[in-house]
């Protein structure tokens, strides 16, 4: 990644948690688990009444009516949860928030997670109170192009108009970690737009954009109206790009988007993929942890009609080990259920 587009990005990522740590004094916002100078939220007793801050997205995301889902799944099995705040925020940001004890749970990918607790860019320091609890759906990198564009492999986007997704997000972390392993920055093209999912999409039909990153869940709403008004393709990444990205991130994994995923693209397209994680602060309550666990085992295919993206998802695959402590709460049930030694 070029240096100054890490100063980019981290200094919109501490705006970002700084916005977080201000609504952490709103009225109806408080903690019982008052947050420590360290960024601990020290344990408490199984009984003791909380309010639990679970950290996922804005009330427009994706990952919001999963949280609704979960989190008042979790308030029946824990009667001593007061309050439920779900938290705006997004992969990058809730491992800067968790971390510094802002909430005792959140979502992120397992990409920024990894980056998060071993310190790597764009992260500025280890974020070590972050530990890891469950892996959820895959989010895929998806390269859209339109079918008469020209543009049949990376290489060929040069000097053309792309999307990488709003800043601080995964889609554009992977995008400029594909770039950069071409050669090839921002200053290259001719044009890079931080737009939503929406607004890309009608973009390129309009023709004022030539290229689409997107890592989201697969298939995505968006990608298949695009796909069923404008013909389509999907850039693969070749095996040596794939493997110099996942060699240094555990947290990202080769994959292989099956044909007729989108209408007309009929062909496999071999790219990456992060699934979405559950983390925990280090110090959030043992139980806690352990109930929020357990609530997702035990209510998966409830939870499968909240968000058709974990159709996919099995008991089985709910632990995955991605490089990060796992959390005692998180460890406990997956040790119950002969899933961890």
């Amino acid at each position: 990644m070029v240096k100054n587009k890490h100063l980019k990005t981290v200094s919109s990522l501490l705006l970002v948690l700084a916005l977080l740590i201000g609504c952490s004094t709103k009225p109806g916002m408080t903690m019982n688990e008052k947050k420590t100078n360290g960024g601990d939220v020290p344990a408490s007793d199984s009984n003791q009444p909380m309010d639990l801050r679970f950290m996922a997205a804005a009330q427009s995301g994706s990952w919001y009516p999963l949280a609704v889902g979960i989190t008042e799944a979790l308030k029946k099995n824990m009667s001593n949860i007061k309050q439920i705040s779900i938290e705006p925020g997004g992969g990058v940001a809730n491992v800067l928030a968790v971390n510094g004890g802002m909430g005792q749970m959140g979502f992120s990918q397992a990409m920024p997670t990894v980056d998060g607790y071993a310190g790597n860019a764009p992260f500025k320091e280890k974020n070590e109170n972050v530990q890891y609890v469950l892996s959820l759906f895959p989010h895929t990198t998806h390269i859209a192009v339109l079918k008469n564009s020209g543009i049949t492999k990376i290489e060929d986007m040069k000097g053309k108009k792309i999307n990488v997704g709003p800043r601080g997000l995964l889609t554009e972390d992977i995008a400029s970690r594909i770039l950069q392993a071409y050669g090839m920055s921002y200053k290259d093209m001719a044009s890079v737009q931080n737009l939503s999912f929406a607004d890309s999409v009608e973009q390129m039909k309009d023709g004022r954009l030539d290229v689409l990153f997107w890592t989201v869940p697969s298939p995505f709403a968006v990608l298949t109206d695009l796909s069923q008004s404008k013909e389509i393709d999907l850039l693969p990444i070749p095996e040596e790009i794939i493997k110099q990205m996942t060699s240094s991130n555990s947290g990202l994994v080769k994959v292989t988007l099956p044909k007729g995923t989108y209408k007309g693209v009929d062909y496999d397209v071999v790219t990456v993929q992060s699934p979405l994680v559950v983390i925990a602060n280090k110090n959030a309550p043992e139980q806690l942890v352990y109930q929020m666990t357990k609530t997702i085992y035990d209510n998966l295919e409830n939870l499968k009609n909240i968000d058709p993206a974990l159709k996919p998802v099995t008991k089985e695959s709910l632990l995955v080990d991605i490089g990060v402590p796992i959390h005692p709460g998180a460890k406990k049930f997956f040790q119950e259920k002969g899933m961890l030694k």
